[in-house]
């Protein structure tokens, strides 16, 4: 056995060129391999990054059946007890409480239905990115309990501008009409149209004014301190609260359909992976037989001086494992490396920032490095380079001693 391997790593190493184009079609698909799957889960990771640190967060606390219908008979009375146990939670990074209600704005020119948020303003910070979001005017601070931040949208509808005053109405928790004037204090463009349109928001103190809710909110919003420790997180909050008096919600369970883009994207994205990868096994063994028919008379020769079929198909898969062991190993380092470089610098797709800002994933898109990923494509590209060799080796082994020396 040992003797075949190193016939076959002369073979390797006698034509140069022949061995370089293996090589080359192994390095290359390996490499495209791992920057497209480093370049989707980027993309994914960001979206899902995105859409939850822009206004969802990670996990929403919330009393039992308000996510089926939201309103304000279905308000938590007692905040204290989900922060102290979102306090004693290790995965919780911040947290924050929430006034969740539909109303009416109006101005002079227009009035538009609405999603009214009441919010901790320096709390939310913690949580979400709104505040980062803000092109006129500023976002709500402390105190600022006659103030109200809108979506850019929704202003353009309404033909206001920060300093501008707006009314809002709605009913209070106690069934009474809640009524009141705010000033805008900033425009807020999300880059998402559903919440440019509809959003408002205003102090967590006015709106318990508001809607008569002294010492009522409506939800917890809450951070992780990575998106891996959302699902074990939630669990772990429902197991602690019960499922009789609230509800953890993770972002998937908020929003099914993102959610569900989400899966679509990946199955859609594994099968492309899929495509190439039956490309790059079509090219190496398109080489690996090309080398085959070329020595066609070598082989009759050791064919004819007693050599094994088993012999022959034994040396060819050597040969083919060398070959693909040093492809992978060339396309694992260019694929990690292009992966990593990206991942710092960011690949800009500013022709495409509106349709990808529309998915919340941005203009430019940092590709993710995952050791596993990457290992997993290296170890089938090399198996695939081993495994579609036995046909030419077998074809090989099957030669006619004296036909393939007269050929």
């Amino acid at each position: 056995m040992l003797t075949f391997i190193k016939i076959a790593w002369r073979n390797i190493l006698r034509n140069r060129a022949r061995s370089f184009i293996t090589i080359a079609a192994v390095a290359a698909g390996l490499c495209a391999l791992i920057f497209l799957k480093g370049f989707v889960d980027g993309a994914d990771h960001q979206m899902v990054a995105n859409y939850t640190d822009l206004f969802v967060g990670h996990i929403q606390v919330h009393k039992a059946g308000f996510q089926k219908s939201m309103g304000l008979d279905k308000s938590i009375n007692n905040e204290e007890t989900i922060a102290a146990v979102l306090r004693k939670t290790p995965a919780v990074a911040a947290f924050t409480p929430r006034i969740k209600e539909f109303a009416l704005i109006s101005s002079p020119e227009s009035s538009s239905g609405i999603l009214l948020i009441g919010v901790d303003p320096e709390r939310e910070r913690t949580v979400t990115t709104l505040h980062k979001k803000i092109r006129a005017g500023s976002f709500l601070s402390a105190g600022d309990n006659d103030k109200i931040v809108i979506g850019r949208q929704l202003a353009e509808n309404l033909k206001v501008a920060p300093g501008d005053k707006v009314v809002i109405m709605g009913q209070a928790f106690d069934g009474s009409i809640a009524a009141s004037a705010y000033i805008v204090a900033g425009l807020v463009e999300a880059g998402a149209e559903d919440l440019d349109k509809n959003l408002a928001l205003i102090t967590l103190r006015a709106a318990q004014d508001l809607f008569v809710m002294e010492n009522r909110i409506s939800e917890v919003a809450v951070k992780t301190h990575s998106l891996d420790d959302i699902d074990a997180t939630a669990q772990n909050l429902r197991d602690r609260f019960g499922r009789k008096n609230f509800e953890a919600l993770s972002w998937k369970d908020i929003s099914p359909m993102t959610y569900q883009w989400l899966q679509f994207d990946q199955v859609f994205t594994s099968l492309i992976l899929f495509i190439v990868l039956l490309v790059v096994a079509g090219g190496i063994l398109n080489t690996i037989l090309m080398g085959v028919l070329e020595r066609t008379k070598e082989f009759g020769i050791m064919l004819a001086l007693g050599t094994k079929p088993s012999q022959i198909i034994r040396m060819v898969a050597a040969e083919s494992f060398f070959l693909g062991l040093a492809g992978a190993g060339l396309g694992t380092l260019a694929g990690a490396g292009i992966v990593l470089v990206c991942g710092r610098t960011g690949i800009d797709l500013s022709a495409l920032s509106q349709a990808l800002n529309n998915f919340y994933i941005g203009s430019v898109i940092y590709p993710l490095f995952r050791p596993v990923s990457i290992a997993v494509y290296a170890g089938i590209v090399l198996f695939l380079s081993i495994a579609i060799s036995v046909f030419p080796a077998i074809k090989a082994s099957r030669l006619s001693p004296i036909e393939a020396i007269r050929s």
